[in-house]
């Protein structure tokens, strides 16, 4: 059977750890003896998109036999469930047109996969995301502590130049011939007799530089000539060289102003849902206001025509999210086995982890005492130049071999379980959460668990993602405890009085079903350590 291996990295920083994740791929192939067609590729799902994994995607669809994609780990397949890739991917499993491997995580889905395969799969997706993204958010916090410090985190705008200080310190100075040309700019704009395009042609007559017009209203509308930093609305003083005055800047601002009249701003105001539901009739986003100064109201925009719109009360829809989120709530007694069992899994993996770096580091720091050794020897004359080059060379290969062997490892990581704790603690008061939660988190809330949000009529109707509406199916089930099967036999013994993942589970033959919670908490408790938790060294993750 033809079989597609895809080896992926989000940055170049990562580069060192394809290597590994190809040998596992191919060891894997050569194991089942499959016809090995192997992909590797560098490129971030959050950023650029996924367009080298899209072209792989759109060949295995269009392979005519049925074939298996193997990926390493589930965070290497995705950490975006929304995405159109992974969304094929699933379409595919699910019509029988392929089989999914994940090799490290000892998981395979096919068309027949239980609710349970399929939760796990959910369960590392969302992992996967919710730290790449908690990752992203610790590098703003980072950013914006540097922008608070009067330090620039990208590149220097038009007339300055990024630079390295002695000491290593990234910098930005002022180069002088495009500074010069920037100060014209402005004085050109603040007189009022120049527009953009003869200011375009002035710069092409005096410095032979030739900048758009868009180019040149983003210049005259950036305040760090003047000293500010702008980052997403917000103004940072910064401690690099002013190219105009303050003066300067205000002038050529209140002749650009005078062009123009000043917008009303509508949008941004602060309502729950705006923005996240959309009219199942028209398609039209659902739009918020307050009626009376107290009383928020929803309803259709009808921007493409009238149809009758109700106002359906905020209140109203968030009685119906609420539900939503009662609908996968786990039950205290499973949420604590679970998040046992997951701590000392995740403890059990940074001991194993930091044992196997202590050991390279002692083989690395053994080798190197023997090549300091060595070269002290020949320089004391006692052994001859060509066994000291063999034995250097030996050696110093040995040590690089174990330095590059350390960087595919994964590194300890004492935030692993908070990273994923935090979906548990949603799986156990989701409606809680919900409800006390504020503006801004709420909404987080809301696209973490629901999608395709529609208002039909004054009713709510949405699709709520994985793994949510997998825990949400086997909430369900729990109505079905203590019925009969259809082809009943003897009589088994009740679920609820054996221990957790030890309940009778053959419905076919005749015995009752073990309870569909404890049975996902069961199985996602006991493969946790190798199917759920990240590898904290790939820092492009959440």
């Amino acid at each position: 059977m033809k079989a597609f291996l895809i080896a992926r990295v989000s940055t170049e920083d990562q580069e060192d750890a394809l290597p590994a994740q190809i040998y596992r791929l191919q060891d894997y192939a050569k194991r089942n003896a499959y016809e090995a067609e192997l992909f590797q590729l560098q490129e971030s799902a959050f950023k650029e998109g996924r367009k080298l994994f899209g072209v792989i995607v759109e060949k295995i669809e269009q392979y005519p036999e049925k074939a298996i994609v193997v990926f390493d780990k589930i965070d290497r397949y995705s950490r975006d469930s929304g995405s159109n890739e992974t969304r094929k991917l699933r379409r595919l499993c699910l019509t029988d047109k392929i089989e999914i491997h994940f090799t490290s995580d000892h998981l395979i889905l096919d068309h027949k996969s239980s609710a349970n395969a399929w939760f796990m799969l959910g369960m590392g997706e969302a992992t996967a995301e919710y730290y790449s993204r908690s990752v992203s958010d610790n590098v703003r916090r980072r950013f914006e502590q540097k922008r608070r410090e009067g330090e620039w985190t990208g590149r220097a705008p038009f007339g300055y130049v990024n630079a390295d200080l002695d000491n290593g310190k990234k910098w930005i100075n002022a180069e002088l011939f495009h500074a010069s040309a920037v100060k014209k700019i402005y004085e050109y704009y603040s007189s009022g007799n120049f527009s953009l395009r003869l200011i375009r042609g002035k710069l092409i007559e005096e410095f032979s530089i030739t900048l758009s017009t868009s180019q040149l209203d983003r210049i005259l509308k950036n305040p760090f000539y003047k000293g500010v930093m702008q980052v997403e609305g917000q103004l940072y003083p910064h401690n690099y060289e002013k190219i105009v005055s303050e003066e300067l800047y205000d002038q050529a601002k209140a002749v650009r102003e005078g062009y123009f009249k000043k917008p009303t701003r509508y949008a941004g105001l602060p309502y729950y849902y705006r923005g996240l539901i959309s009219c199942t009739t028209c398609g039209c986003r659902i739009t918020f206001e307050k009626k009376k100064t107290r009383y928020v109201y929803g309803h259709c925009t009808q921007y493409k025509g009238k149809h009758g719109a109700k106002y359906v009360e905020e209140d109203n829809f968030t009685k119906q999210l609420r539900t939503a989120f009662e609908s996968f709530e786990m039950p205290q007694k499973d949420y604590e086995e679970i998040r046992k069992r997951m701590k000392l899994s995740v403890n059990q993996d940074n001991k194993t982890n930091t044992t196997k770096l202590a050991h390279v580091d002692t083989e690395i720091t053994k080798y190197q005492h023997r090549m300091d050794k060595l070269y002290e020897d020949h320089q004391d004359k006692k052994i001859p130049d060509d066994f000291y080059h063999r034995k250097f060379n030996e050696y110093d290969s040995l040590k690089k071999n174990l330095e590059k062997q350390k960087r595919t490892f994964e590194l300890p990581d004492t935030n692993r379980f908070d990273s994923i704790d935090y979906l548990l603690k949603l799986f156990k008061n989701g409606s809680r959460l919900f409800e006390k939660s504020d503006l801004e988190h709420r909404r987080g809330l809301i696209n973490l668990v629901l999608s395709n949000l529609e208002l039909n009529d004054t009713s709510l109707r949405w699709e709520m993602n994985e793994p949510f509406k997998t825990a949400a199916k086997c909430k369900e089930t729990q109505n079905w405890l203590g019925r009969r099967d259809s082809n009943p036999r003897m009589h088994g013994p009740k679920p609820c009085a054996l221990p957790l993942g030890h309940s009778p589970t053959s419905a076919r033959n005749g015995n009752f079903a073990e309870s569909p919670t404890k049975q996902v908490c069961s199985a996602l408790a006991a493969t946790l350590p190798s199917r759920f938790l990240s590898n904290s060294r790939i820092l492009s993750r959440i």
